[in-house]
């Protein structure tokens, strides 16, 4: 009697059943079964597949079924958590028994019950502490020691990412995670494509982390941060006398010497700088502004972009000779819209990133938020994501474990308007006068045979400005 009543915390029920055999196949499972329950996904199909399979989080030595199979006696465990691929985690408790045939053990039954407070029924736990301390030290690691201190002293010298803070539950994320590696083996060119917000700036600090360069600079500078005339001093330097007030100053690809530079929105790059950035591509050598001798330095280019880049050189913004070249190695990182398998994860890592910052304590997302979450397009990905759980821990109350809908509903109803008024999908102006006057400078051009003289005569423009319009529309 007292065995029953300790069982399943005293609950009196069962809510699943699953049977394997020995080779850890699943036989029969009642949960995900829609003739026992009728609330089961009748797309999650498990049976025929290996547990260890679907349960990511459990081996040999830590699933009850199995322990109960290798020992041939009943194992009881409580308060298990259980990540299946593509789910958020659960809690249960477990009771796990041998099956024998003809007194061998041919596999194993598995009796469980959810755990969850009364209070919190509704809602599902997650692991804060999942990735706090492995994290932490894996950046420390790649944040410290080793680096030329001589070149720069600043954090912008530094990668502050690895591999491992990539997260992800996609086979295609995970396939990126791989090739991050075979990047990092050499020093070409690499691009990154991507929509704002999908972590195209961390793939390139785990490339940099991942390579021989990790102990030398790595120096990001975002293309579009920066005005045109400005562009080409930071980048390549200046010798003194270019310019009145001119001094001689090191461009960050000198800063960068032996390890890697990082050009975000690389179709922000004026077409002519591109040129420019296209002999370093090729042979590694450039001039300062003002230089008269050439320089040569060892850097491994990572660039990236937030369009699609065959768009961006139709619409002039990009080189086809520097997209040819950056993109033998490149990587495509989907939107979150694609990979919503993730936002549970990542749920979990945001939060366990926050909670210390905010003296907060959530253990607990509730469904309904998961369900908005998943229900939501994410244009601005994961880092709208991290913007709207961050404004939920603001908001949420410091007694409070769980994190629910209402904790963010104020700026997630924001983003949904936000979003409605950008459904239109105008083109920007600014894009749409540019390629009405890339056609007419084309058309021009062609019938003057590329006589920039006599173009400039019929479009009644200086021929200076019809050069300079014609380098930035890659049509000369």
């Amino acid at each position: 009697m007292e065995l029953k009543r300790n069982l399943f915390n005293n609950k009196g029920y069962i809510d699943g059943i699953t049977i394997i055999d020995l080779k850890g196949e699943i036989l029969f499972t009642a949960k995900f079964n829609n003739k026992l329950n009728s609330e089961a996904d009748e797309n999650y199909e498990i049976i025929g597949k290996k547990f260890l399979d679907i349960y990511e989080n459990l081996d040999e030595s830590t699933s009850t079924t199995y322990q109960s199979m290798i020992h041939g006696v009943p194992f009881y465990v409580e308060n298990q958590v259980l990540k299946s691929t593509d789910r958020v985690p659960i809690k249960i408790t477990s009771l796990s028994i041998p099956i024998k045939s003809n007194k061998k053990i041919v596999g194993a039954i598995d009796l469980s019950v959810s755990e969850y407070d009364e209070d919190l029924k509704d809602d599902i736990e997650i692991q804060t502490d999942l990735y706090e301390e492995n994290f932490r030290t894996k950046i420390a690691e790649a944040a410290s020691g080793g680096r030329n201190v001589n070149k720069l002293e600043s954090n912008e010298s530094r990668a502050s990412y690895v591999t491992d803070n990539i997260i992800t539950d996609n086979s295609l994320m995970k396939e990126l995670k791989r090739y991050i590696k075979i990047a990092a083996e050499c020093s070409l060119p690499t691009l990154i494509c991507g929509e704002t917000g999908t972590g195209k700036e961390m793939f390139a600090h785990a490339i940099h982390n991942e390579s021989s360069r990790k102990d030398k600079p790595f120096i990001a500078q975002n293309c579009a941060a920066i005005p045109d005339n400005l562009l080409e001093s930071i980048l390549f330097g200046t010798s003194k006398g270019a310019f009145t007030g001119a001094v001689d100053n090191l461009g960050l690809l000198e800063l960068a010497e032996g390890g890697t530079i990082f050009l975000d929105e690389i179709n922000s790059m004026p077409v002519h700088l591109q040129s420019k950035l296209l002999r370093v591509l090729q042979d590694g050598t450039f001039r300062s502004i003002g230089a008269k001798e050439e320089k040569t330095v060892d850097v491994k280019v990572i660039a990236a972009i937030n369009e699609d880049p065959l768009k961006a050189i139709e619409s002039g913004t990009m080189r086809k000779d520097i997209y040819y070249r950056l993109s033998a190695i490149s990587f495509n990182i989907p939107p979150l819209r694609e990979r919503k398998e993730d936002i549970p994860l990542l749920t979990s890592y945001i939060i366990s990133k926050y909670n210390r910052m905010f003296g907060k304590n959530i253990k607990y997302v509730s469904n309904n938020l998961y369900k908005k979450l998943n229900e939501y397009d994410w244009p601005g990905n994961v880092r709208e994501l991290e913007n709207v759980l961050i404004y939920g821990l603001s908001m949420v109350e410091k007694s409070s474990e769980s994190l629910k809908f209402s904790d963010i509903e104020q700026k997630f109803n924001k983003m949904l308007n936000l979003n409605k008024e950008q459904c239109l999908d105008i083109e920007p102006l600014v894009s749409m006068v540019d390629k009405y006057e890339r056609g007419i400078i084309e058309e021009v051009l062609k019938s003057t045979d590329y006589n920039i003289s006599k173009a400039a005569g019929i479009l009644k423009i200086p021929r200076q400005t019809l050069q300079r319009k014609s380098k930035k529309f890659n049509l000369i």
